[in-house]
């Protein structure tokens, strides 16, 4: 019988089942493609019957970040998935430049960095995976983009989809700094790198 522990906003089966992963090796470099990356986000292999992560748009797909630059990770005991990605906001409503027509363009591009995805199941406390994946994330996008984004990275937990008295305190606990709630989703902000 699964239990649900508020601290870390994941589901723990037993603890046969539960395999904490430790040390500095922690993460791996994955990609949205990877099936280890998948079978965490839609719950898929040993996660079937946990469904997908309450954000997954289209459950089944070959990726999860859609597009942008992006940096993967995932636990190496294969329970828990880190994504942050680097996209272009969509342009402003009443713009007249959806769907390829001319119009008034906005005069800067907004961009957003954001941890798109963490899923933790039985990887380990969720604050640590996410303080460990926030540093090993800023190490690798200098390596492989050369420089952090000037936007900070941040992150939005739907207050109504998840079951936590207290949504996002794992980031909290981490670090991160807690922002403004818009639209049920509450926004945090990771520590300056």
């Amino acid at each position: 019988m699964g239990s649900y522990h508020p601290m870390t906003m994941t589901m723990t089966m037993t603890m046969s089942r539960y395999i904490e992963c430790k040390g500095d090796g922690m993460w791996s470099l994955s990609s949205s493609s990877s099936y280890d990356a998948l079978a965490v986000v839609d719950g898929l292999g040993q996660f079937s019957g946990l469904g997908p992560h309450y954000s997954r748009r289209t459950p089944g797909s070959r990726t999860f970040t859609g597009v942008g630059r992006e940096i993967v990770l995932v636990t190496v005991c294969k329970r828990a998935v880190w994504a942050v990605v680097y996209q272009r906001t969509p342009t402003a409503r009443g713009s007249g430049t959806s769907r390829g027509r001319l119009g008034v363009t906005d005069s800067l591009p907004l961009y957003v960095w954001r941890d798109m995805m963490f899923r933790n199941i039985g990887a380990g406390l969720s604050s640590d995976l996410i303080r460990s994946a926030t540093a090993m994330t800023y190490v690798e996008w200098k390596k492989r983009y050369g420089a952090l984004p000037i936007e900070r990275l941040r992150t939005e937990v739907d207050i109504r989809a998840v079951q936590s008295s207290n949504p996002g305190y794992c980031y909290i606990m981490a670090g991160w700094e807690l922002g403004p709630t818009i639209r049920g989703k509450r926004h945090l902000y990771a520590p300056v790198a």
